[in-house]
């Protein structure tokens, strides 16, 4: 889906900003039959994501037939995946248009494309409408013109569909488009870093944080290949920039190891090209990378793991009246101890209520969540049974900051359950959440 929609931004981004202004009748055929493909891959890929969410919300043996117009019609999940089909079939139509104003408005509602990702991911937690949602948009939608306009231009140079004489022109244009998109990836990368890493240390203590980091080892190759590309070859592709700093200086290091060469210049297109899939290569391991992140618990998360929850009484407390009085009404040290219940009636009560739709707990069947929450997984080992009890009749009596917990109204995102649980099934709600360890 990543690879698709960047196919889809950047083949419009090179025919709208880096092509525009010459006229390249087989390139722009090339771009536009990417655009559309990339366009049908992703409404294939849409499709088959919400058969595979509706699947596991009714189970292995529910129907798909009524559960489909149910995850459309009353999640969040369906509402933006409506917009997301709704868009990608405008995108697809007017990319097929010779003009210039409807590929123009192909490319901005491809951007709306890369917002519906935007909406369903790890930083949606906060909201839709947040400034985290907003750099993770500008996040996905300059790195998808960037690469994926890399894997475009390189399909449309292949066999000459440019002239020799448009070549430095458009690899220019692009390579100033490359560099603004590179400068937008940088800092909202560095701020999407700061919010899920709790410290540089989880980026080697943590499952996310090392997928995180072989990702940011691919994309720092790919700036190198793409910083050799832009100053050693796109600088003597186009004379005027070839003048600049970075380019002098790849030029005498080039003479210093290389030599000079009277056959250079012939072959810089194709070793253009040849940089050109090179990088799209790198870029699609970073995709790849990417897509394994977005299924991954976030480390600001995992990290909770490592902390274990006040210990509990294991057996009653006796003292006198006198004593308890005298300790202000309490016995020193006390807390709140439900009974023990039933974990597996508990666990019919979660999915009774719907708990999933918020709340990820790995290793069980549940559907995939549909709302903001923090995830339940290992529980039972982060807070006594008093606490959890708590935070089910009574969520706004501790308010905890972070994304999924707390709503727009600055009041705890967990509904108020006071009218849908009896006694007994919040004793066995409460011994299946103590029930889940890693």
């Amino acid at each position: 889906m990543l690879t698709a929609l960047a196919a889809l931004l950047g083949a419009l981004a090179v025919d709208r900003l880096a092509a525009s202004a010459d006229s390249l009748p087989a390139a722009r055929r090339r771009l536009r039959r990417l655009a559309t493909g990339a366009a049908v891959v992703l409404l294939l890929g849409s499709a088959a994501e919400l058969l595979v969410r509706t699947q596991t919300m009714v189970g292995p043996g529910g129907s798909l037939v009524a559960g489909v117009p149910v995850v459309v019609a009353r999640t969040h999940f369906g509402r933006i995946w409506l917009a997301r089909v709704a868009l990608i079939v405008a995108t697809g139509v007017l990319a097929l248009g010779h003009g210039r104003r409807p590929r123009a408005l192909a490319l901005g509602l491809a951007a709306g494309v890369a917002l519906t990702t935007a909406l369903t991911g790890h930083l949606a937690d906060w909201g839709d409408v947040t400034p985290s949602v907003g750099l993770d948009w500008a996040h996905v939608a300059a790195a998808s013109v960037w690469t994926g306009g890399l894997a475009a231009l390189a399909l449309a140079c292949a066999r000459g569909a440019w002239p020799a004489e448009s070549l430095p022109r458009i690899a220019a244009r692009f390579s100033r488009l490359a560099g603004l998109c590179l400068l937008v990836v940088l800092v909202t990368g560095a701020w999407n870093v700061w919010v899920q890493l709790p410290d540089v240390a989880a980026l080697w203590t943590t499952s996310y944080g090392r997928v995180l980091a072989g990702k940011l080892a691919l994309a720092t190759a790919l700036v190198v290949v793409g910083g050799f590309n832009r100053y050693s070859i796109v600088a003597r592709l186009d004379a005027r920039r070839g003048r600049g700093r970075g380019a002098r200086l790849f030029r005498r290091a080039r003479l210093v190891l290389v030599g000079p060469s009277s056959s250079e210049r012939r072959r810089l297109p194709s070793r253009f090209a040849a940089c050109l899939t090179a990088e799209a290569v790198l870029a699609a391991a970073v995709f790849a990378a990417t897509a394994v992140l977005g299924e991954s618990v976030p480390a600001r998360h995992a990290r909770h793991a490592g902390h274990a929850h006040v210990a509990e009484p294991t057996e009653g407390v006796r003292i006198t009246m006198e004593a308890l009085h005298a300790a202000g009404g309490v016995p020193h040290g006390w807390l709140f101890t439900p009974p023990a219940g039933d974990a597996r009636h508990g666990r019919e009560v979660f999915r009774r209520l719907q708990c999933y739709a918020c709340h990820v707990v790995a290793g069980e069947d549940f559907p995939p969540p549909t709302a903001a929450g923090p995830e339940l997984t290992a529980m039972g080992a982060h807070h006594p049974a008093g606490y959890l009890a708590e935070s089910v009749m009574s969520p706004n009596a501790v308010i905890v900051e972070g994304p999924g917990y707390v709503g727009p109204d600055g009041r705890s995102t967990m509904p108020d359950y006071r009218d849908s649980l009896t006694v007994g099934e919040l004793v066995d709600l409460v011994a299946y959440l103590r029930s889940l360890h890693d």
